[in-house]
């Protein structure tokens, strides 16, 4: 079997070596530069792993031999599964592989948003050490309003409560158990949306939830709200935050995702001095993503091992 990485995964010396073990193995450590390289890269393959790349309808037609990809992401979407299912090839993905990290990115986020840290760092490095200008807020006694309630949306919640918050949650499928034991209150998404001070967002990107933070939701959000988004930028519409941020409908918020990956240079949110942006590195910690190869590399040796797990 012909395994090969198309693009910048994270591979320390054991992993491309066990990946030796199941097959021969070609890794690319830099990313394509275009779709026809992508295409070139992928045609003789048997197994794919990705990390970033989109692998569309074309690009997987044209891959003749391939019959396994292993996406290194939590999410599914980076493979079209539509035309991977027609042509018979297993899909997997990486469940749960960075909850802590993402969940204590919300808080990094958050309490930079909230206590202005950016400007205050910069004001302190031009000379100044005035105080005035940056008054926060604590998020003691704020409520949060998580929109998802899987293992990250959950993990959030359970370090809200440490802050002293109240958690509202929304979820198509709740899970009435885990939030009753971490005190975690389901309501519907425009109750969420009026009464949280904070909302944090932790659904996957699907063809329903794209976009289901729009002009109307945001209109109906508490006034001076804030917004956390660690979880895909498609979620919420971007121009329609810019104009909330702008007139302090929503008063911060902390982007690790953005509608288009990388943002164009001319993005209105780089602006903005009420956001705090970093690039999507939510998952990226040493122990998360070391657990998310190694689980990339489970599924690839389960799949030849004629069990394969953690199909999407």
């Amino acid at each position: 079997m012909k395994i090969v990485v198309l693009d910048h995964v994270y591979l320390e010396k054991q992993h491309v070596e066990r990946l030796r073990q199941l097959g021969e193995a070609k890794v690319f450590s830099e990313p394509p530069e275009n779709a026809d390289e992508l295409q070139r890269r992928i045609e003789t393959a048997d197994i794919a792993i990705v990390g970033w790349s989109q692998l569309t309808e074309r690009i997987i037609s044209q891959a003749r031999n391939l019959k396994m990809i292993s996406i290194w992401a939590t999410s599914c979407h980076y493979a079209d599964l539509k035309a991977a299912a027609t042509r018979g090839i297993v899909v997997s993905h990486v469940p749960a592989y960075a909850t802590e990290s993402v969940a204590e990115h919300v808080f990094a986020l958050l309490l930079c948003a909230m206590r202005k840290l950016l400007p205050a760092d910069k004001s302190v490095r031009e000379g100044n050490f005035d105080w005035r200008p940056f008054g926060g807020r604590e998020l003691m006694g704020k409520t949060l309003g998580v929109v998802g309630t899987g293992s990250i949306g959950f993990r959030v919640a359970e370090i809200a409560r440490a802050f002293g918050m109240k958690i509202l949650g929304y979820e198509k499928y709740p899970n009435h158990k885990r939030a009753d034991e971490i005190g975690v209150k389901y309501v519907d998404f425009p109750t969420l949306l009026g009464q949280s001070d904070v909302i944090s967002l932790h659904v996957t990107l699907t063809l329903e939830t794209e976009g289901m933070l729009g002009k109307e939701q945001i209109e109906s959000m508490k006034d001076g709200a804030v917004l956390i988004n660690t979880s895909q930028g498609k979620i919420v519409d971007e121009e329609a935050m810019v104009r909330a941020l702008k007139s302090g409908k929503i008063s911060s918020a902390g982007l690790d995702v953005f509608n288009q990956e990388p943002p164009a240079k001319g993005n209105l949110l780089f602006k903005l001095e009420n956001v705090v942006l970093s690039p999507h590195i939510g998952f990226h910690t040493f122990e998360a993503v070391k657990r998310c190869t190694d689980i990339c590399i489970d599924n690839v040796a389960k799949f030849l091992d004629g069990n394969p797990q953690n199909s999407c």
